[in-house]
Parts: structure tokens; C-alpha cells; sequence
């Protein structure tokens, strides 16, 4: 897969068009991955960058499977927009909101969560209740691989949880109603909103293929130009490399990519 730092001369296409935005994951994107989500920090550098960022380009935004408001707590950028549960809430002067048809299901995760609490007896594995979603954390297990499969079992055996989203991420396992709302409905949703012509989109999880997808979605139905860079590490989802316009590999080099996108904006400024 090309190598995002070698192909700045086509990536400047895409960064060069107005109104252009920047969409971003954040655990293992702009975070450095942590042993519990308690544990992760966005990249001071990243924040930095984005921070500035969102003062010249028409749209920086966050969309994360953490919960709206924990974004916008990590971040602290007044002018990015933050997107949570996958596309499920966003952040909006103050308050998070969120689709009906999703909200009807916070009782469902409540109750499979409540069910799933004797995968807590496996040393490792956490059970994150997220409103309307949920994640059943098993990093910090002996044996990931078996810790996995007893999982999914688990979450397989459950009636409650027969019409659940059932989604593997890097060392977890994700809960999500089934609606038609995703990461990728919802970068085509700011695209539209803000009538952007050019964008980028950085993620490094099997959750951001919908997002990924979402931008050539946006360039093949329009004048729109973007493209899609995966973040790479041991962890990183073979379908979303595939996806993947280019690629970097790390936080670290994010944070130079950011860096290089603030010096293009204060350029053209």
C-alpha cells in the first residue's frame, strides 16, 4: 500500500480543494494505543495540529467509537465537530443527541452487558457500557485469541442479543444496534453538510472502513476529491488496509502528517 509521505503531490490535490475537511479517528489514530480506554491520550502534537487546523479549514472532526462527549473531553477543541458511538451521537453546544431508532436500544445493551457480566471471571476482559452501544475490552488478556472466541460465543448465545451489531475492533468487540447508522453514513453526512469538495479521512480500525468507504463514495458520485489513509500497526485490520488510499504507520507519523496539512493551510491563507 502506497506510503502517504510519498505521494504528498497527490494528496495536495485533495487539500488544495474549498471547502475541504479533515476526518479523524481517534484510539490508534491520533492515541497511541493504551492497555484500558481510561488509559489513552490523544498525541499532544496531534491536538495541537488539529487544533489550529479547525481555525482554517472548513471542518475538523473526531469520530470515535467512545462515547460523544469522552471525545470532546479528550480533544478540547471548541471548533472541531465530535461524532460518538460510530456514528451514533455528536456533540452539539453542550449536549450529545442521538438518532430515536438507536436510543431505543440503550435498554437491549443495558441488559445483554448485564448478561455478559460473567465473561468478567476471564482476567483481562472489561465490559464498557456505552448508552447505546457497548465494547468488551480483552487487551490486557493471557490469551487474546481464546478470550475472543469465548466472547463472541457469549455474545452469540444471547437472545437479547440476536439483533445486535456484532463488530471484532483491535482487541475488542463491539455491540451496536442494528440501524443503518455507521461511521460512514456518518462522513457523508459532514460532507454534505458542509459542502465539501476535498477531504481526508484517518483511521486504523475495522470500524473506519465505513468511513473510508464513505470518501470514495463521495468521489465517485460528485466533483468531490479525498482520500482515505489507514494508520498502520500489528493490529491493523487487513480489509482496512485494502481500503486504504495510502497509509502511515504510527500516531508519530500522523503527527507529521498534521503538521505538513498546517503548514499546506497557513500557505494558502
Amino acid at each position: 500500500m502506497p506510503y502517504a509521505f510519498d505521494h504528498l503531490d497527490l494528496i495536495q490535490e485533495a487539500v488544495s480543494q474549498s471547502p475541504f475537511g479533515l476526518i479523524t479517528d481517534v484510539d490508534g489514530t491520533i492515541s497511541r494505543t493504551a492497555p484500558t480506554p481510561e488509559a489513552a491520550k490523544v498525541s499532544p502534537l496531534c491536538r495541537r495540529y488539529l487544533s489550529s487546523l479547525s481555525r482554517h479549514l472548513a471542518l475538523v472532526a473526531a469520530i470515535s467509537g467512545r462515547p460523544a462527549n469522552q471525545v470532546r473531553d479528550m480533544l478540547g477543541i471548541n471548533g472541531m465537530v465530535y461524532i460518538g458511538n460510530h456514528g451514533l451521537e455528536r456533540w452539539i453546544e453542550g449536549h450529545t443527541e442521538f438518532p430515536n431508532s438507536a436510543q431505543d436500544y440503550s435498554r437491549v445493551i443495558k441488559s445483554v452487558v448485564e448478561e455478559l457480566t460473567p465473561l468478567l471471571s476471564i482476567k483481562g476482559i472489561s465490559l464498557e457500557n456505552k448508552g447505546v452501544t457497548a465494547t468488551i475490552h480483552y487487551r490486557l488478556c493471557p490469551d487474546p485469541q481464546m478470550a475472543g472466541r469465548e466472547i463472541l460465543n457469549a455474545v452469540k448465545a444471547l437472545a437479547q442479543a440476536k439483533d445486535l451489531r456484532i463488530v471484532k475492533g483491535r482487541m475488542a468487540v463491539n455491540l451496536l444496534p442494528p440501524v443503518d447508522i455507521n461511521k460512514g453514513t456518518a462522513t457523508l453526512d459532514l460532507i454534505q453538510e458542509y459542502n465539501l469538495q476535498g477531504g481526508i479521512c484517518l483511521g486504523d480500525d475495522s470500524t473506519d472502513i465505513d468511513a473510508f468507504r464513505a470518501i470514495h463514495t463521495a468521489c465517485c458520485k460528485s466533483n468531490f476529491r479525498g482520500f482515505a489513509i489507514g494508520i498502520l500497526s500489528p493490529e491493523t485490520p487487513e480489509e482496512l488496509v485494502k481500503e486504504a488510499d495510502f497509509t502511515l504507520n504510527r500516531v508519530s507519523d500522523v503527527e507529521r502528517f498534521l503538521k505538513w496539512m498546517l503548514e499546506n493551510a497557513l500557505q494558502s491563507s
